[in-house]
């Protein structure tokens, strides 16, 4: 009889809930003409519809290689369902603010505004919070025939570095007042097709995606290493230059950001 396991559950049915709004949110896009920063509302939904969904299959993803045990722990499904819960009332808020015709971040315009930012800040924090949990049992975990040395070390790193990357990357670009752009017009038009980023001037949201995304791409580089080389040592090796040369790219880009240069200008 095979074993039922909460968390990964949980985080692939959130994930999937997210997935199955952007069909709605793509007609409201086409019928609302309102504008914030120069863009369409229901743009931003679209994206954290996506990159949150990604987020949490990854966690469901990578959760499935560790032991029965630390799967099955009441502790595990808690933390499972805090960041489940807590991803879902943060799309549902910026949801809502697209509805009323607002922006959900860096939104000071009226003390509720300036309230629901803050409270965005601390559901983000519960969003991100498994990835260290479930990045540090990875790295402690044994090696098996399912768990191989790439993988092991590539999903141990990537959301453990990702993790601290993302929060104090997020927590700085939160702090300031002035948005996430850097000697840069406060706007989105013109930004960069797909990502949205300032073409004029410095964007905080650029190293802010690349320390996000190692997440999933240090797994990718560890699972892809296991099956080409062969090797373990060869494999964990990859692994550790990919993610020296992550941290490089999302350190150059934050410099670049600050200094008020464009990702691609």
């Amino acid at each position: 009889m095979k074993r039922y396991f909460f968390a990964e559950s949980v985080w692939l049915q959130s994930a999937f809930l997210l997935l199955a709004a952007i069909p709605a949110t793509l007609i409201a896009q086409q019928f609302d003409p309102r504008m914030v920063n120069d863009i369409n509302i229901w743009i931003k939904p679209l994206k954290f519809y996506g990159s949150t969904a990604l987020h949490l299959a990854t966690l469901a993803v990578l959760a499935r290689f560790l032991s029965e045990k630390a799967r099955a722990g009441m502790g595990f499904s808690i933390v499972a369902a805090v960041s489940a819960f807590a991803a879902i009332v943060e799309i549902a808020i910026i949801v809502t603010q697209s509805a009323r015709g607002v922006g959900s971040h860096f939104n000071f315009s009226t003390e509720l505004d300036a309230l629901i930012y803050a409270f965005m800040g601390g559901g983000a924090l519960l969003i991100i919070m498994p990835a260290i949990v479930v990045g540090v049992w990875l790295l402690r975990a044994p090696v098996t025939e399912k768990l191989t040395p790439g993988l092991k070390l590539g999903g141990g790193l990537g959301l453990t570095l990702g993790f601290f990357l993302t929060l104090g990357i997020a927590g700085y670009m939160s702090a300031q007042s002035g948005g996430h752009w850097v000697d840069a017009s406060r706007t989105d038009a013109g930004g960069l097709p797909l990502f949205g980023w300032s073409r004029e001037g410095g964007d905080l949201r650029v190293p802010h995606f690349f320390a996000t995304h190692l997440m999933q791409a240090l797994p990718l580089v560890g699972y892809a290493a296991d099956r080409m080389l062969r090797n373990a040592v060869a494999a964990k090796r990859v692994v550790w230059i990919a993610a020296a040369i992550g941290v490089a790219i999302t350190a150059a880009t934050l410099t670049q950001a600050l200094v008020g240069k464009p990702f691609i200008g």
